[in-house]
């Protein structure tokens, strides 16, 4: 393959981030919350101190109860990555130097050195070709790690839906316990518009944090879970393909040459 073949190969593969998406569907939620705001004409005619302790403090609460804090900081974290970039970013370096080993006839000691385990996948995986460990071992520990990563990906994912459930019933929550106030103050008409708000607003943030938040959010990063899985088993591939190779080659050497008699 020559030079603008393999160019133009690789730059297929490079995919890049394209916040196209990101930009449409922030423009999409702000044109949403400045439609609402906008019949009021403040924005401090939406915000109730007791409706936002029930729905944020009650979801908070809830998932905390559930999942362990390491979780629910992971899974922020998790979703602030999955704002800023696809899954497949981090790996698109060491895809595109395996794409070029394989075309070019390169061992894999020849992109890393391999000296020590440092966390890199692809130095560790040149390490444990130099102790000596075969295609399945290695093929073995990626797919511990894969798994390891994947496992803290769907309970990002699970955190989410949960929270998409919780937060629209605490909203019904706030509700009732607003429509309550209001019977119990029919007798001073002063006090029913804090009672009737407390039950208003507790319904729209609930809703409109599980269907504009929570929701698309656990749907975002499920679908950069199917992209981690797959760019994984495409790192697979190109591994079996080069360690394959290597081991052929070795088996080779070791052959005694046969001289015709």
């Amino acid at each position: 393959m020559n030079g603008t073949s393999l160019d133009k190969y690789l730059r297929k593969r490079n995919k890049k981030f394209d916040p196209t998406a990101i930009i449409i569907s922030g423009i999409g939620l702000v044109s949403v919350i400045f439609t609402i705001v906008s019949y009021e004409k403040s924005a401090a005619s939406f915000l109730d101190t007791r409706s936002l302790i029930i729905v944020f403090g009650g979801t908070l609460a809830s998932i905390l109860f559930q999942f362990d804090l390491m979780s629910s900081l992971n899974c922020l974290k998790l979703t602030t990555q999955s704002l800023i970039k696809t899954p497949e970013k981090t790996l698109r370096n060491i895809m595109n130097q395996l794409d070029e080993a394989i075309i070019n006839q390169l061992q894999l000691k020849d992109l890393r050195g391999g000296t020590d385990l440092n966390g890199e996948i692809l130095n560790d995986i040149v390490y444990m070709q130099t102790q000596g460990l075969l295609l399945e071992e290695i093929q073995g520990f990626v797919t511990a790690r894969i798994t390891d990563e994947l496992l803290d990906r769907k309970v990002a994912v699970d955190i989410l839906r949960r929270a998409s459930i919780i937060a629209p019933a605490l909203g019904l929550f706030g509700t009732v316990m607003g429509l309550i106030g209001v019977l119990k103050t029919l007798s001073d008409p002063a006090q029913i518009g804090p009672s009737m708000s407390l039950a208003l607003m507790t319904t729209a943030y609930g809703a409109g944090l599980g269907s504009l938040v929570f929701t698309p959010l656990s749907g975002r990063l499920d679908h950069h879970n199917t992209i981690f899985l797959e760019t994984y088993e495409q790192l697979l591939n190109k591994l079996a393909i080069i360690l394959n190779r290597e081991e052929r080659q070795i088996q080779q050497s070791h052959q005694p040459d046969e001289h015709p008699i």
